[in-house]
């Protein structure tokens, strides 16, 4: 089969090419997955320039997916599934981007009807990723939660993930309702929209430490702050008032997708699959991506490529 191959893992330019290797087997509690479309998301872009650490090469990138059930069981045969990474696949076991990928059964999701398989593939990442930050953060049903970062992929995600929880959502941007403005430093708008209180919790996708420390200043009693990112230029640390921090019962939480089993990521994709096919969650449309051929990867992970989904039967 052919597949996109990454054989250096160093700091500078990666070294990707396309292959012939041999189609993998499925082991006990796996199947084989003919791929139909594999979104480059900017995890994969990171993973082939050495950021993660844990990646070993030879290795085939490519953390999401959706595709047909090849080999498998007698139930699974046939139909039309997408998934995504977890703590190994595509970083010491070979990910998506080949014509067939093995992945544990309990790793994927059924596509809702209603989506492509671009659509679907271009799903796992970010919306697993905002919905384990919200887990982690204990976010409940009438909390109000506030994003830093809402128009993103994550952002977004995690603005309706955070609806469909029945929580009161705040982005902090440049328009739209319940809208923190980008030039208030101080995201002293979020005490307005919450009558004084602040938000439960805060969700930062932006690694802005200005940001970041207005919003741990603004958060409510109890309040939990998570994160995602951190800068991408200079120190990577953060300072905070410990006084305030124990005095108000402040969280401070971490969320790494990486650290988590890929059979979790499955069970949420499983779990937001309904939503999307009953409309109450919105997927990416496909007018907005770029379909591109296995042969185009390359110009994707080097950036000429935007919001590239690989398409294998294109």
């Amino acid at each position: 089969m052919k597949a996109l191959r990454m054989t250096k893992d160093g700091l500078s330019a990666p070294i990707l090419s396309i292959e012939d290797i041999p189609t993998p087997s499925p082991g006990p509690g796996e199947m084989l997955i003919k791929i139909h479309a594999s979104s480059v998301q900017p995890a994969d872009i990171l993973n082939s320039k050495g950021g993660f650490g844990i990646t070993t090469v030879p290795r085939t990138p490519g953390k999401d997916f959706a595709g047909t059930v090849e080999t498998g069981p007698s139930s699974w045969k046939g139909k039309k599934v997408f998934g995504t990474s977890g703590s190994s696949f595509s970083f010491t076991k070979d990910g998506a981007q080949a014509e067939y990928t093995v992945v544990p059964i309990e790793a994927v999701a059924e596509m809702p009807k209603n989506l492509s398989f671009p659509q679907a593939a271009s799903l796992g990442t970010p919306w697993t990723t905002a919905d384990l930050a919200l887990i982690r953060a204990q976010a409940k049903e009438g909390e109000t939660v506030m994003v830093l970062g809402a128009t993103g992929s994550v952002g977004s995600a995690a603005m309706e993930i955070a609806k469909l929880k029945g929580c009161k959502t705040i982005s902090v941007g440049r328009h739209g309702t319940d809208v923190v403005s980008t030039s208030d430093s101080e995201l002293k708008g979020a005490k307005e929209l919450t009558g004084g209180k602040g938000p439960d919790v805060v969700f930062d996708t932006v690694g802005d430490f200005k940001l970041t420390k207005a919003a741990f200043d603004v958060l409510a009693f109890n309040g939990r702050l998570v994160t995602i990112t951190s800068p991408r230029q200079g120190s990577t640390e953060l300072s905070v008032d410990i006084l305030s921090l124990y005095r108000r019962q402040i969280s401070l939480v971490g969320c790494n997708t990486a650290a988590h089993p890929q059979e979790e990521m499955g069970q949420m994709l499983r779990e937001l699959a309904p939503a999307f096919e009953s409309g109450k969650l919105t997927p990416p449309e496909e007018k907005g991506m770029t379909l591109i051929t296995l042969d185009q990867a390359p110009d994707a992970y080097s950036g000429k490529l935007k919001k590239a989904v690989i398409v294998f039967d294109k």
